[in-house]
């Protein structure tokens, strides 16, 4: 044989060969949102738990009074302690918790280990994610890489270093979707359903007008020996009808106040004068007697 060099060159029309890539070829697979949001539970949970159950501690041990500056002076405390965790084992190579449970690790964005500086910064960083209404983690979902506005800013990225089977990954999507729902729930309750100082204030003033009315049919009791649902009789207990009309105006909503009595026994509804319209109630302590029967 004349030459012996032989050239090896791909097949044409087999996209399968031609489109084929070597294992590890374009680096470590990005760690998914739902995986890195499990990571995250995992490692801040136990800080809110512990902030709370040592702020009660403090304050029974009389370290410091209860104050809302002072329960904020607390959570920054237990927010430091987070931040470092959180920097010392993101860097180096190392791992959190929930990292190390969910085998993902945090990278530079070369593949190298984060520095602590770097790691730090992407601690503090969560803060940036969370004031922008939490789209700086949901950002995750979309960007190269799986980045979130954390990793933009330490030139950092997250990597699965181990493969999930399906059953194993659809286990993850549950976990993530179940911590987001219950959540929500709890951010909702917290801030859109719980009531502010000036609201508890407004329903307070209604509960005591309505006790107002309470003691107005106790007195009605004493003089006739049953209550009664009118609620101009018991105005005019009082002898300044007018001043019972404004009072009711001013803390309850209208046409929302009743009054049911069968004589012996009376209940008293209303709806403060707050946004949601919040219902008050009080109902009689004591039994009227029996009416007595003509022999």
């Amino acid at each position: 044989m004349e030459n012996n060099n032989f050239e090896f060159k791909p097949l044409r029309g087999i996209p399968e060969l031609e489109d084929a890539a070597l294992p590890g070829a374009e680096g470590p697979v990005p760690a998914g949102f739902n995986e890195r949001f499990v990571a995250y539970v995992i490692d801040a949970l136990p800080f809110v738990l512990v902030t709370y159950f040592t702020l009660k501690l403090a304050v029974k041990a009389g370290l410091f009074p209860y104050t809302t500056g002072n329960e904020w002076l607390w959570k920054f405390l237990w927010m430091g302690v987070y931040v470092v965790y959180e920097a010392v084992f993101s860097s180096g190579g190392r791992a959190t918790l929930g990292k190390y449970i969910m085998n993902i690790r945090v990278k530079a964005l070369d593949g190298s280990d984060l520095s602590f500086s770097k790691a730090f910064v992407r601690a503090l960083s969560y803060f940036l994610s969370s004031a922008t209404f939490n789209l700086g983690y949901l950002a995750a979902l979309v960007t190269d890489k799986n980045r979130a506005l954390h990793d933009f800013v330490a030139g950092s990225r997250v990597i699965s270093i181990r493969e999930r089977s399906d059953w194993a990954g659809g286990l993850v999507l549950a976990a993530s979707w179940g911590m987001m729902v219950i959540l929500a729930g709890t951010w909702l309750n917290n801030t859109v359903l719980k009531m502010t100082p000036s609201e508890k204030k407004q329903v307070i003033a209604a509960h005591r007008t309505i006790s107002k009315l309470a003691k107005l049919e106790e007195i009605y009791l004493q003089r006739e020996g049953h209550y009664t649902n009118d609620l101009r009789t018991l105005a005019s207990l009082t002898g300044n009808v007018n001043a019972v009309r404004a009072e009711l105006f001013k803390t309850l909503q209208p046409n929302t106040l009743v009054i049911s009595s069968n004589g012996r026994k009376f209940l008293i509804t209303a709806k403060a004068n707050n946004w949601r319209k919040t219902e008050v109630q009080v109902s009689s302590r004591v039994d009227a007697p029996p009416p007595r029967l003509m022999p």
